[in-house]
């Protein structure tokens, strides 16, 4: 799994990057097998003078399956955004594959052709 990481308008950019990729690696390890590539883009909306909710965390998932995930979200602080934007991932991977298991009558589960290759 490739993870990319950009940040934009925001101080302590090298800080946040190692922050970001501890809680993508957390969020998605356990499914990097059927992950691609994973892009996140951090923004400060309305530039470093102004406050407000204008921190932008956005993750765009590509899987192997050539589906694609996108999350986004935004905050006045940009490490509780990647917190939140990093369990709504989890989930929503989580929900995305379990469309794709089955379960034979024997109570064993059995992956889905689409990831097969992975």
């Amino acid at each position: 799994m490739q993870v990319q990481i950009q940040v934009k308008g925001l101080s302590e950019s090298s800080k946040l990057r190692r922050f970001a990729s501890h809680k993508l690696n957390v969020a998605l390890s356990r499914f990097s097998h059927v992950i691609e590539k994973a892009n996140m883009h951090l923004d400060d909306i309305n530039g470093p003078d102004r406050g407000g909710v204008d921190k932008l965390c956005r993750v765009v998932l590509s899987m192997k399956n050539d589906s694609v995930v996108v999350i986004e979200e935004l905050g006045s602080d940009i490490r509780q955004t990647i917190d939140r934007v990093s369990d709504r991932l989890h989930h929503s991977v989580s929900r995305q594959l379990s469309h794709f298991v089955k379960i034979d009558r024997s109570g064993m589960r059995q992956s889905a052709a689409l990831f097969e290759g992975a």
